[in-house]
């Protein structure tokens, strides 16, 4: 059981980690594509654009897999229902934020979304992270 708890330890700071690495992501992603456009006489591409992009969309879906794997270690863990819940609520909101990012392609106003949501991915994952390195004690009703 401590084994797991540890593999569980270790799982929420590296997902809190890969979302920081994310939104890093996101800023070259925009500054790349900024870069691009302030050359004179230069277009957007669209293979441009994905070259800006393409790690941050990628990764996306790999957060999702760590954060499934975050949730599974935590059940397995037996950490109680609070923490458990909290876990659960990182690939739940992973999810959702890779659904407004689909949904932003083909309607912009709903990626507005996309990136208020990834504010909340970042203080869940961070709130697991620091939970699970406190044992515990940090967490209060």
């Amino acid at each position: 059981m401590q084994a797991l708890r540890t593999l569980y330890r270790i799982g929420a700071a590296i997902l809190f980690a890969v979302v920081l690495v994310q939104i890093g992501a996101a800023g070259y992603g925009a500054f790349y594509a900024a870069h691009k456009l302030k050359d004179k006489g230069s277009t957007m591409t669209h293979k441009s654009f994905d070259h800006g992009f393409s790690f941050h969309q990628g990764f996306g879906y790999l957060i999702f897999i760590i954060a499934v794997v975050v949730f599974a270690l935590a059940l397995a863990s037996r950490l109680g229902k609070r923490s458990v819940l909290l876990a659960l609520a990182a690939p739940v909101l992973v999810a959702i934020t890779i659904i407004l990012a689909w949904a932003g392609e083909s309607a912009p106003a709903a990626g507005i979304f996309h990136p208020l949501l990834a504010l909340a991915v970042f203080a869940v994952t961070g709130l697991l992270a620091h939970h699970a390195w406190r044992g515990g004690r940090a967490w209060t009703p």
